[in-house]
């Protein structure tokens, strides 16, 4: 074994051995995403164990759950792929975050509690109620969800959206599509010509929106009929920044013109690709981003965000040209396969154009890992 996957494999086993006692139960949990937490006896009493003795690791002996022990032996075939990537990731930050989403990814919520699981969160969380503006709702089948309007100026955004708090939380608070560990930031910047792919109910647009200014431009992608209705209420609430943004009815892919099934679920629908029992509700048609930027003469492309349920690597793949004409920054979701965390920055590492890549996740849960790349200069 390399000296690399030495560090990597070292700092794993340390993160899953600090991890091991735990017992997390409800302050581990997101009852607005997920439901109630389900307690059970043994949950509280573990859970009251833990906050009463934080050190208890040199106390118990370490308890190896056969459930994650079968999850750790599954990734050992991918040990040296996984040492690859901390090894390009480009500061300390980020190769921590490797770590402890992986740790989670092993271990469950049960065992292991992410940073921003903190106070800090939760308070700005409860203080998104403050936000809400009026009481009409929007109903989405999605988790049988509930769209509350929000007003975001007291947060420093001109912007008015039916939405979720998590989701507020994601977009505005934590800022998920800025990777801000470094100088200069990862993020879309005044003037900036931004891809936006997986625009479900318009926050991300809007957000970029506003992040680019009068002289920038938005290129929504999003094809669900359901999160178009939402989004076009969205965009109607926000003139003075759905003029920036041109949406486009389309999945992103590696080749243009073909015809894929998809599943339609809210801000979870995914080309038949992923589906692995094959359902299909509706046909789309797919663009590359390549053919995209060909047809528009887009003069630049600056910033590529992609949230596109497991469509990411292909859309990246159709997007070659521009990635190497342009250079533009980029902040792709890693968390929707398995092997996302492996072949997306393997992918963009052989292109050798010069990327820094980063790390970074603004969830509790497994979800919102975020991969980010820039071709920028620490200063």
């Amino acid at each position: 074994m390399n000296t690399n996957n030495s560090k990597f494999l070292i700092a794993l086993i340390q993160e899953l051995m600090r991890n091991m006692n735990n017992w997390y139960g409800s302050d581990n949990w997101d009852a607005d995403l997920f439901g109630p937490y389900n307690t059970t006896y043994k949950s509280t009493m573990v859970t009251k164990f833990n906050e009463l003795f934080p050190s208890r690791l040199a106390i118990l002996p370490v308890n190896w759950d056969r459930e994650v022990i079968q999850n750790v032996s599954m990734i050992q075939d991918s040990i040296e792929e996984l040492g690859y990537v901390y090894d390009l990731l480009g500061d300390e930050s980020s190769k921590s975050t490797l770590v402890q989403v992986l740790t989670y990814r092993l271990m469950g919520h049960k065992k292991v509690k992410l940073p921003l699981n903190s106070e800090t969160y939760w308070s700005q969380r409860r203080g998104t109620k403050a936000l809400i503006n009026g009481k009409e709702t929007i109903k989405v089948t999605f988790l049988d969800w509930q769209l509350r309007r929000f007003a975001l100026d007291k947060i420093g955004y001109p912007i008015e959206v039916f939405f979720i708090p998590a989701g507020i939380m994601a977009t505005f608070i934590s800022k998920q599509y800025e990777y801000r560990k470094r100088t200069p930031e990862i993020k879309a910047q005044e003037g900036d010509y931004v891809i936006d792919g997986g625009g479900c109910w318009g926050d991300t647009a809007l957000y970029f929106a506003h992040e680019v200014g009068e002289r920038g431009k938005v290129f929504t992608f999003e094809f669900g009929s359901d999160n178009l209705k939402v989004f076009d209420r969205n965009m109607r609430l926000n003139p003075q920044l759905s003029s920036r943004i041109e949406v486009f009815p389309k999945a992103l892919w590696e080749n243009s013109r073909e015809k894929i099934s998809y599943s339609a679920d809210g801000p979870a629908t995914s080309l038949a690709i992923n589906q692995k029992n094959g359902t299909k509700s509706s046909e789309v048609l797919t663009v590359s981003i390549d053919d995209f930027v060909r047809e528009k003469k887009l003069p630049r492309v600056d910033f590529i965000k992609m949230d596109i349920e497991g469509a990411e690597l292909g859309a990246l793949k159709g997007a070659e040209e521009t990635l190497r004409t342009f250079r533009p920054k980029l902040g792709i979701s890693v968390y929707h396969k398995e092997n996302d965390l492996i072949e997306i920055p393997t992918y963009l590492k052989k292109l050798g154009l010069g990327y820094k890549f980063f790390l970074d996740h603004f969830s509790i849960y497994a979800n919102e890992t975020v991969f980010f790349a820039t071709t920028a200069i620490n200063t």
